[in-house]
């Protein structure tokens, strides 16, 4: 591969990932002054227990089952398609499908020449091009 290659930009999913990890170490103690002045029996572990663990949840989600936010994951499709060429070594076409929970959709992976869906995981070890 030449050095333009090597060096694809970030996809959406990475800064959505990277975002919610700031969130799980920042949020929880910014929550906590607003969280008291509505219910004075809310605690700071409680609260950092909530907010951290939602945020662990979605990351895990987003890294493991490829599931987000709709407007994440039509974009992640879009550079995918724009970069399935040069990242993997079967011709492959992705596009967001919708979760049962409103505004989260999950990345499919679609092999463009037989229409035989991938799992991601699969689609990454098995057919994933080596850069050299």
């Amino acid at each position: 591969m030449d050095e333009a290659k090597k060096e694809l930009p970030r996809a959406p999913t990475f800064w959505w990932e990277k975002t919610l990890f700031a969130l799980v170490l920042l949020l929880p103690s910014t929550v906590y002054p607003f969280a008291t002045a509505f219910d004075s029996t809310i605690t700071p572990f409680g609260t950092s227990l909530v907010v951290a663990g939602t945020g662990i949840v979605l990351i895990l989600l987003s890294i493991f089952r490829d599931i987000g936010p709709t407007f994440v994951e039509k974009a992640e499709a879009r550079f995918q398609n724009r970069y399935a060429a040069d990242i993997y070594s079967i011709p492959m076409t992705f596009d967001a499908k919708p979760t049962l929970v409103p505004g989260f959709s999950r990345l499919r992976a679609t092999r463009a020449d037989n229409s035989q869906t991938i799992g991601a995981w699969a689609l990454r070890f098995n057919h994933g091009r080596q850069v050299a």
